[in-house]
Order: structure tokens, then sequence, then C-alpha cells
């Protein structure tokens, strides 16, 4: 009975190791460029919001409120310890929305990784030169972080989640 209860557990809750991705962590780890986004949790249906027409307008379907390069060393420290703690602390919980409102796009080896992230739901999904890659899950403890280096760029953030 109690290995029945055991397999009941770990089939319920996955597998997940509560780590980030290894191509992940090193792509973000060793980008030469980084950028953070805020983004509009609304899905456009518009066509026209497409990441192939506009880089600058859209971020896989999220029309993008605004962003910043992280270029110092501290505060790219910051960002990633904060993603890879609440990566580590997620208790496995999942909310049924993907209403994402901030999102990372880092070059690294002449690929693109972008992040979509929804804190409120506690997940991101990620993307290698536009391929979606599997979803990873995440605690809503790294926001604050994004949060407070979106408003030092002086870049508007979403209204935040009901």
């Amino acid at each position: 009975m109690r290995i029945a209860f055991v397999l009941l557990i770990v089939i319920l809750t996955g597998c997940s190791t509560n780590r980030m991705p290894t191509d992940a962590s090193t792509a973000l780890r060793n980008a030469t460029t980084l950028e953070l986004f805020s983004l509009d949790p609304d899905m456009s249906d518009d066509p026209d919001m497409s990441d192939e027409k506009s880089n600058t307008t859209a971020f896989h379907g999220w029309e993008v409120l605004g962003s910043t390069e992280i270029t110092a060393r501290q505060s790219r420290d910051s960002l990633l310890d904060a993603l890879e703690a609440g990566i580590a602390e997620h208790d496995r919980s999942v909310a049924l929305c993907f209403d994402p409102r901030h999102g990372i796009r880092v070059t690294y080896q002449e690929k693109q990784y972008d992040f979509v992230i929804c804190f409120h739901c506690y997940q991101a999904m990620w993307y290698t030169d536009g391929v979606e890659n599997e979803v990873f899950l995440l605690s809503r403890s790294p926001q604050p972080t994004f949060d407070k280096l979106l408003r030092d760029a002086l870049v508007t953030l979403p209204a935040p989640a009901e």
C-alpha cells in the first residue's frame, strides 16, 4: 500500500528536479547580450503582432511594453540568481492561466534564447531560435527583482495579476 501511495505522488507531481534546464542555464549565464522585457499579459489576436514581422512590438505573441538591456554583471547575476532560486523553491503547483508579464532574450553562441515568464501561474516557456522547448516551473519570488530592474530602467510595468 505504501509503495502505491508513493507512486501516486510521483505521478501527480511529475519527476521534475526543480532545476533550470541545463541548456537554458548555460545560455543565460554565458550570454553575450541579455534583454529583459515587460510584457502585456493579454495575448494579441492581431496577426500583425507576430514575432516574424517585428521583434520590437511582440515577444512570442505578447505585446512588449518596454525592455532594457542588462549589461552590468551585478544586475545580471541578481536577475539570474533570483530566477534560479525561484525554480529551486517551486512547490510544483501550477495555475491554469498563462498571462506572462516578463520575458528575457539572450544571445549565446550565435543562437537566440527567449524566455516568456508568468509568475502568476508559475510557468516559463523558453525557445531556442524560435523553437519551443519544454516548459519549466518556478515560484513568484523572482518577480520583485525583475520588476526592480525594469523600474530602474524606466520601463513601463504591466498591471499586476488579479
